[in-house]
């Protein structure tokens, strides 16, 4: 069960800036389009989330959980997602440009699924 609603996260999000919500469980919300620029989400349980067009430029999800999460033109660009574990997750049109992705596992479907991969 999640820690926080969405409403919560979004309160959050709109009240500080580069929010800290490192090890907390959101997993199977819906943040679908939220704005998570410069957030610390470093190991948070994203699990099944729904994050299709959410703004997470510059995030630290760095040993995140985000298996099975929804990032459907999700915008990752230069974001930290060192060891992150993403098995199962859909980054069709997902924006990885310049993403610390160390560590990190994807296979064949999520590689020709994601922009910006230099692999």
């Amino acid at each position: 069960m999640p820690d926080l609603s969405r409403k919560e996260v979004i309160q959050i999000l709109a009240t500080t800036h580069q929010a800290r919500l490192a090890g907390v469980d959101l997993s199977g919300l819906d943040l679908s389009g939220l704005n998570f620029a410069g957030a610390d989400l470093i190991r948070a349980n994203l699990s099944g989330a729904d994050l299709t067009n959410a703004y997470m430029r510059h995030t630290q999800l760095e040993a995140a959980n985000l298996e099975g999460a929804v990032l459907v033109n999700a915008n990752l660009k230069e974001a930290n997602l060192k060891e992150c574990k993403i098995k199962g997750a859909n980054l069709s049109g997902t924006n990885l440009t310049d993403a610390n992705l160390f560590g990190v596992e994807l296979d064949p479907k999520q590689k020709s699924q994601a922009k910006g991969l230099m692999w």
